[in-house]
């Protein structure tokens, strides 16, 4: 909710200042004269470069924002397990030390809420590699629970990665190594999180979490006719036509 009501407050804001709205600009004034050292010249900065507008992160998995990178090197490595999830003998989980206490803590091995689990670091790893992906879907049916979920929680093992703190000191990000019972292994590293300011979420997983969520509650159909609405939105004559297409019956379109 606090993230929602800045963002309204945000858009309230500039839609007062686009109607020719000022606020008191003594409150600046006074700011100035309060720092020490105090500030002569104070102004504020109104380039677009220096807003913190373009440098927000934008989550592509429905999770923690420090487990985003662990979920993409999961589903990344998904796809080049290729059915060999039950001859995963062990996963190795690489992070830094602050994240790993805040998700791999041991309450988060053995999750009992979905608010756990989407704070989970092992739980959100191997749903990623059993199923490449991590949607709601799974955090609301329960998916922690199944056999072949935790089977991979016990297998893994959380630690500091050196290498990812010395190249990106203050980074999220993460390296998964998982090894066979045959001796092979496979590992993807992820050093910034799709998602990220410096590497913004990409066309495809947008939609993909968008249909996600949407999917269930106005169908396929509806969900679809959303994006095509948003994707002409400098063209649309009247914004009620897209405030109308979110409402539906809940129910899913027909197979």
């Amino acid at each position: 909710m606090g993230l929602a009501a800045t963002a309204t407050d945000g858009v309230f804001a500039t839609r007062l200042a686009a109607q020719g709205f000022t606020g008191p600009s003594g409150t600046l004034d006074w700011l100035a004269s309060k720092m020490k050292p105090a500030k002569e010249g104070f102004a504020v900065d109104l380039e677009l470069g220096g807003y913190r507008l373009p440098q927000v992160a934008f989550k592509r998995f429905p999770v923690q924002i420090e487990l985003q990178a662990a979920a993409e090197a999961g589903a990344l490595l998904s796809a080049k397990i290729k059915g060999r999830t039950q001859e995963i003998r062990a996963i190795t989980v690489e992070s830094y030390p602050g994240i790993i206490e805040r998700v791999a803590d041991p309450a988060k091995f053995r999750p009992q809420t979905k608010g756990t689990a989407d704070h989970s670091l092992p739980v959100c790893v191997a749903m990623a590699l059993l199923d490449g992906d991590v949607t709601v879907a799974q955090l609301e049916k329960d998916r922690r629970r199944a056999k072949d979920v935790m089977v991979l929680v016990e297998k893994t093992s959380v630690k500091a990665g050196s290498s990812l703190m010395a190249k990106l000191p203050k980074g999220r990000g993460a390296s998964v190594e998982i090894v066979f019972a045959d001796g092979q292994s496979l590992r993807e590293t992820v050093e910034v999180p799709e998602g990220d300011a410096e590497r913004p979420l990409s066309r495809s997983s947008l939609e993909g979490k968008f249909m996600n969520f949407a999917v269930p509650v106005v169908g396929k159909a509806g969900a679809e006719r959303v994006v095509s609405l948003v994707d002409g939105l400098e063209e649309l004559k009247d914004v009620r036509e897209l405030a109308r297409a979110p409402r539906g019956s809940g129910k899913q379109d027909p197979a």
